[in-house]
């Protein structure tokens, strides 16, 4: 079942062990995020929030989403027209002079014999780190179950670029970095652009 994060509580999986639907953060002591870093502290604008509230929509359109190209496997359409709907509403919030968006696409083959517990408390942990951080620089997490084979896709969205390396470079993500030797049989990034064509109406979606 896939699930859209887009607020700080991150959901227990299905078919987690009661061990990990029932971990808190103090059995796994890792140090609290910190950060002086100016992109941590940005502040999103109208075309932002008009975005994270479409990505709200993001689900996958082809049964092979995990393996095929992002710009097809998902309601890029449906987005679209939310983004539009909501774009039209009246904000306080300042307006971005270029509306681009930075989207990770994690793919990955987990190992039969990895211990889906602490892949899961780690997630949550690097995910919590980047929500309570960026200052609203994370627009979207979403993740779904493993297919038959193993197979599986997360991606997120984020306002910029540099901010999403900035949090890639805290504690926790660095922690959940260190686990992908020991848990995958192979896993790679792709990293793709939205950007908002106002000339054609349209969300385009092509590799950064």
């Amino acid at each position: 079942m896939p699930h859209v994060l887009i607020s700080g509580v991150y959901p227990p999986r299905e078919g987690e062990a009661e061990r990990e639907a029932t971990a808190t953060p103090s059995e796994y002591p890792l140090p609290a995020p910190v950060s002086s870093d100016p992109l941590l502290r940005y502040t999103p604008t109208h075309e932002d929030e008009c975005m994270r509230e479409a990505l709200k929509l993001l689900h996958p359109i082809r049964d092979d989403f995990r393996t095929a190209d992002y710009a097809t496997s998902f309601n890029w359409p449906e987005i679209t027209e939310s983004f539009i709907k909501h774009l039209k509403s009246p904000s306080e919030l300042p307006a971005r002079s270029e509306c681009d968006w930075y989207a990770l696409v994690f793919r990955s083959q987990r190992r039969a014999d990895c211990i889906d517990t602490d892949l899961f408390e780690a997630d949550r942990q690097a995910y919590e780190e980047a929500y309570s951080t960026s200052n609203g620089g994370l627009l979207v997490y979403w993740y779904t179950e493993l297919d038959e084979n193993n197979y599986c896709m997360t991606t997120c969205v984020w306002t910029a670029r540099n901010i999403a390396r900035s949090v890639s470079l805290l504690p926790r993500h660095m922690a959940a970095a260190k686990m992908a030797a020991g848990v995958y049989v192979s896993h790679h990034i792709d990293r793709y652009r939205i950007s908002w064509v106002p000339s054609q109406q349209t969300l385009s979606v092509a590799l950064w």
